[in-house]
């Protein structure tokens, strides 16, 4: 059908006594906290066989850990209720919590439960505070035993929801496990609803930490294919306990109806660590393909959040996880056991989720901006089998399709068949057309629809009513890149007489046309109308006038941006400072390059902009991604940015590392190999520790510069350390490949 429609038709102080004595009677032996590594790397599977003693903190031989515990007790000390605890009940607390280590040691559950509800009568639990998590997950520790009965099991159950509630899900967790082993899904279920309804009726305060703080998702950067901006929740575990429950009972719709109802991310690493728990691995790979059809539905209900994640893997290119992602919603359809549907009239509780109309245009514009015009004519078949009928929103993502591929004949006819299919074109389509014919150098074809959506727009005839100015701004961009600067200053007047305003997006679009020119005299114009106007500068704007001062050789030209923002009352602050260095640096000219170092400095002088991390690493980052006309300048300018991160004692961290690495990577000369490499070495000598970002970071990089030999060595030393899962197993997979291949041609290669 695709091939139709381009073919011409138409948030008091007190210390309790169990704390004082060690925390006050610690003797620092430095000044200085310095982290030790662990002798070995903890499980990260799903047990709960660590002895719970109370404190942990006050065992602990690190200062830190002890003002750490000291910050949490006078917090919760802090919170309503909590200060007009008396000095008895202080006692009774420190008294209890002693007697109740030694019942769980002993593994006497019936006096757990005795101290507990002692405890919980008083309301004092809640001075238990981080301690919670070892207690209730060596109390989960005895559940999982034999032999124990039911009441003992019920007593465990109360302080595993308690915990949960607090945000310590473990002992939950293994509560619902153990029920899920002995085949009870009903058991789990309900002790995962009972939950539910204690913790919406509980007055929430802050979760406690993680025992799993700093994991990782596995997936990685970009390699959560769900890719949006939902928090891997603390309850995911128990979400995930519930689908496996589900599972055992070969319920996909309860577990769909789990998830919907509890959108949480479960993260590659809670998954893995979940069903290492079972030993029948055809039961964990059903639950395994439960999480991943929940997580294709979970993220089709969030419409927005799926297209965001098209648009930025169809952006970089990312092909084969664009047609992953497709193929599994197309499975979602017509699988063997359908979630989702394609319109409304298929909705039903076991296909709960229907695809929207702007899903299916993010992916054909995702196919068509990977130059894929054969899956877009699949989709667009796709779209008419399961009787979608394509509309304006579908129409004007083939268009912008088309102008990413440069292809303005295409978009030309495809226009002409969708007025001809009695589909009325919107502001957005309208600007899509315009935004081709211009970038094909067709101005006067652009100008002519142009001058039609003027018509309609004043005929009040367009279908939607949304804000016009994104058609001018496109209309004012087009001109000037088609030498029309004249008709693009005619139409900014225009818009100033009769509407739309111009805003800032107007504004810059010339302003960045005439600074590029060194025209100043028409910058200073411009600043003079937008001032008029109302309208304040953004850093785009005061960095383009910077670089427009620096062309006509204005030795001032920093000073000259730093008064015009303060008549224009923007604070040169650390964000505006560096992102206007940042802008410097995007073209790797020797002037731009000085003027980010003379901004840098005057930021490291103002005691209301220092520098920060951010700072610094961005104008690393851009010394090595180029490749810069003066070299002998940009290595002095990477010395002096490292000495004074030195100076001011800002470490490289792993996200750090990994936004360097990524730079030099994407420096196509020799040197930016060795500058990845070098960081590489840097961060195991300093004992830095790589997850999957850093992996996925590195055999991206290097597979983009088709550097397969050094490939082949980091997936070495890769698999030394991690299993693969996810896109990086697939980066992987085909590094191996194609060694593979190599070896079976072995001298033919050459040839």
């Amino acid at each position: 059908m695709l091939r139709h429609a381009t073919t011409k038709t138409r948030w008091t102080t007190a210390v309790l006594d169990f704390l004082a004595p060690t925390a006050f009677g610690y003797r620092l032996g430095s000044s200085k906290v310095q982290s030790q590594p662990s002798a070995t790397k903890s499980s990260k599977r799903h047990n709960t066989e660590r002895l719970a003693e109370f404190p942990v903190s006050v065992r602990a031989q690190n200062p830190a850990i002890l003002c750490q515990n000291i910050k949490q007790r006078i917090s919760l000390l802090g919170q309503p209720g909590t200060a007009a605890v008396s000095d008895p009940d202080i006692s009774f607390f420190d008294e209890k919590v002693v007697e109740l280590r030694l019942a769980l040691k002993a593994g006497d559950i019936a006096r757990v439960g005795e101290l507990w509800s002692q405890l919980e009568d008083r309301k004092l639990l809640r001075l238990l505070g981080p301690e919670l998590r070892g207690f209730s997950e060596r109390a989960a520790l005895l559940y999982s035993k034999d032999n124990s009965n039911a009441d003992e099991r019920k007593v465990i159950e109360g302080i595993a929801i308690t915990a949960a509630c607090e945000g310590a899900v473990n002992a939950l967790t293994t509560c619902m496990i153990t029920h899920i082993k002995r085949g009870d899904s009903q058991a789990a279920l309900h002790l995962y609803r009972y939950f539910l309804v204690c913790s919406s009726n509980q007055i929430t305060s802050e979760p406690l930490p993680s025992s799993q703080e700093g994991v990782e998702d596995a997936n990685g950067l970009a390699l959560d294919f769900q890719g949006d901006q939902l928090s891997n929740q603390p309850n995911s575990p128990l979400v995930l306990a519930a689908i496996a429950a589900h599972a055992l009972e070969d319920s996909f719709e309860g577990a769909l109806k789990t998830m919907l109802d509890n959108p949480v991310r479960i993260s590659q690493p809670t998954q893995k660590e979940f069903t290492a728990s079972f030993d029948d691995f055809s039961f964990r790979t059903k639950v395994q393909s439960y999480v991943w059809r929940l997580g294709i539905a979970r993220l089709v209900s969030r419409h927005h959040s799926l297209n965001i994640h098209i648009t930025n893997l169809s952006n970089s290119q990312d092909l084969s996880q664009v047609q992953k992602l497709y193929r599994a919603i197309i499975d979602g359809l017509d699988g063997s056991e359908p979630y989702l549907a394609a319109h409304d009239s298929q909705k039903s509780s076991q296909r709960p989720i229907v695809i929207h109309e702007i899903n299916w245009a993010a992916f054909l514009t995702g196919f068509l901006r990977c130059h894929r015009r054969d899956l877009a004519e699949n989709l667009w078949n796709d779209m008419l089998k399961y009787g979608i009928q394509p509309g304006v929103i579908t129409w004007t993502a083939l268009l912008d399709g088309f102008d990413s591929m440069g292809e303005a004949d295409a978009a030309s006819t495809g226009w002409d068949n969708m007025i001809s299919q009695g589909i009325r074109p919107g502001i957005l389509t309208y600007r899509a057309i315009i935004s081709t014919l211009f970038n094909a150098r067709r101005p006067e074809d652009a100008i002519e629809k142009f001058a039609m959506f003027k018509r309609e727009l004043t005929n009040n005839s367009l279908p939607d009513t949304g804000d016009a100015l994104p058609v001018y701004n496109t209309v004012l961009h087009g001109l000037l890149n088609n030498g029309r600067p004249g008709d693009a200053d005619a139409l900014l007047q225009n818009l100033r007489q009769k509407g739309p305003k111009p805003d800032i997006i107007s504004y810059n679009t010339l302003l960045r046309h005439h600074g590029r020119r060194g025209e100043f005299r028409a910058v200073s114009v411009l600043l003079e109308r937008l001032r008029e106007d109302g309208l304040t500068g953004d850093t785009f704007t005061f960095s383009t006038v910077l670089s427009a001062l620096l062309k006509v050789g204005r030795t001032d030209a920093i000073d000259i941006i730093l008064s015009l923002m303060k008549k224009q009352n923007v604070e040169p602050n650390v964000a505006v400072f560096s992102a206007i260095i940042d802008h410097q640096l995007r073209e790797p000219s020797e002037q731009g390059l000085r003027t980010a170092m003379e901004l840098l400095q005057k930021m490291e002088t103002n005691p209301d902009a220092q520098p920060n991390d951010v700072t610094y690493t961005g104008v690393l980052a851009s010394l090595h991604r180029h490749v810069w006309p003066n070299t002998a300048l940009a290595e002095e300018c990477r010395r002096y940015v490292l000495k004074r991160m030195k100076e001011r004692n800002i470490r490289f961290n792993r996200v750090t590392y990994h936004i360097l690495i990524k730079a030099c990577l994407e420096n196509p000369e020799p040197e930016g190999l060795q500058g990845a490499l070098g960081y590489y070495r840097e961060m195991a000598n300093w004992n830095t520790p790589m997850n999957y970002d850093t992996w996925y970071v590195l055999l991206y990089g290097l597979i983009s510069r088709e550097e397969w030999a050094v490939a082949d060595e980091m997936v070495e030393d890769l698999l030394r350390y991690i299993k693969p899962v996810g896109a990086l197993e697939s980066l992987v997979g085909r590094i191996q490949r194609r060694t593979t291949w190599r070896m079976k041609l072995g001298p033919k290669i050459y040839v």
